[in-house]
């Protein structure tokens, strides 16, 4: 089993302001900057912060949530099962593959797959494909 976190992801109404925001404030790159982008990876030496269009209001309860990078998800899932969390959706895209799941007080978080050969040759900090849109 190999799980690690990958990026804290903020739900945002307008991308274009947080990209810029964000990208400033923490010395991050986009992974795009395309007028239709949903999704972006700002990517750091030591963090990825990664922003989401959210398609209705944003509230403190959903505004941000954890990405979790799994080799093995369906094992990682079903352990994190065991520890109290509880399955919402899974998104089978073979370009997308990723569950959200509830932690044990009902906040969300994704466990994304990536390829196992991925993971060891990259440090903590870059960020993986596929990215996940969760």
């Amino acid at each position: 089993m190999t799980i690690r976190l990958g990026s804290t992801v903020i739900n945002c109404a307008d991308l274009e302001r947080m990209t810029r925001f964000w990208s400033r404030a923490l010395g991050l790159v986009p992974s795009s900057s395309e007028p239709d982008d949903d999704f972006r990876v700002l990517r750091g030496d030591h963090v990825n912060l990664s922003l989401q269009l959210a398609r209705t209001a944003v509230t403190a309860r959903d505004q941000m949530h954890l990405d979790l990078y799994s080799t093995d998800q369906a094992d990682d899932v079903e352990h994190l099962v065991r520890l109290g969390a509880k399955i919402v959706r899974h998104n089978r895209d073979p370009e997308d593959d990723f569950v959200v799941m509830t932690d044990p007080e009902g906040n969300e978080f994704c466990v994304c797959a990536v390829p196992r050969q991925v993971l060891p040759s990259l440090p903590a900090s870059r960020s993986l494909t596929p990215e996940a849109k969760c």
